[in-house]
């Protein structure tokens, strides 16, 4: 549903804007590159439009964002209203997180560095919502399972889990990297190189990995929100609608086919 700010989050505090630059540069990280200090108005542009068509409603709403990277989605999420829990495997990302979010005037956003996410430091069903956005292709190959799993145990029956931005698999060119044909290379290539290569996630992974008990909200349907979302983003009809045909014919979500991976994961309550 639509939300009550007409006005993107802007940069409240000059003095937290240096301590966040600062804090960039120690990560070696520019702080003007749009992937860092500017993350946060690309996620109003794109985000953002997601969530205006989704079926929840996010004021006062538990969400974790899960592998939180600079911290744009998770304050995204607060300045829409949500009560967050943002976590990252990395202690200075949460760092630089936590003033991005500062300088954001988001002080209320709660930032926990977890370096297991296989041991997640919440209750049974804590969240109504899960977010996982451009993470679970950073997962190693061996921990996804337990993680996925992880997630769902936080996760309150009836509420959601949002995919967004997952590199898929299934496309010749790796959408991170830019690297063709990686995603169809066998983890035992790896050694070649002496280290994991980047890859996308299976969308069967991206769909199932969580467990059976879960309904994709995500159709083919032009009315339902991921049609609406991407012609709110301004995808041409000539790419949105063969992706719904195709879609429709397969009989799974068009998120699921898109390069970046998306679908909105609902916990079934008799789980």
């Amino acid at each position: 549903m639509e939300h009550m700010h007409a006005a993107r989050p802007t940069v409240a505090c000059r003095h937290k804007q240096r301590a966040f630059e600062e804090q960039a540069r120690k990560l070696g990280l520019r702080p003007r590159d749009p992937w860092v200090g500017g993350y946060v108005d690309y996620e109003w542009d794109h985000l953002r439009l997601v969530l205006d068509h989704l079926p929840l409603r996010l004021e006062g709403l538990p969400v974790l964002e899960f592998g939180c990277n600079v911290g744009a989605s998770a304050i995204l999420f607060a300045y829409l209203g949500a009560r967050v829990c943002a976590t990252d495997i990395d202690a200075g990302w949460v760092t630089l997180a936590r003033l991005n979010a500062a300088r954001h005037g988001m002080d209320s956003i709660d930032f926990i560095h977890t370096p297991d996410s296989g041991q997640l430091p919440f209750a049974d069903g804590q969240f109504q919502l899960i977010a996982c956005n451009s993470v679970l292709e950073y997962v190693a190959a061996g921990e996804q399972g337990a993680v996925q799993r992880e997630l769902d145990r936080v996760l309150a029956p009836g509420g959601a889990i949002l995919l967004t931005g997952t590199s898929n698999r299934l496309w010749p060119r790796e959408a991170h990297t830019g690297r063709w044909l990686i995603n169809y290379l066998p983890r035992a290539c790896d050694r070649l190189w002496g280290k994991p290569l980047q890859r996308g996630v299976w969308p069967w992974t991206a769909r199932h990995g969580f467990g059976p008990h879960y309904r994709n909200l995500d159709t083919a349907s032009t009315a339902n929100y991921f049609a609406r979302s991407r012609r709110a983003m301004g995808t041409p009809p000539r790419l949105l609608a063969p992706l719904l045909w195709t879609a429709a014919a397969l009989g799974v979500g068009p998120g699921l086919l898109a390069q970046h991976i998306s679908c909105l994961l609902q916990k079934q309550p008799s789980a």
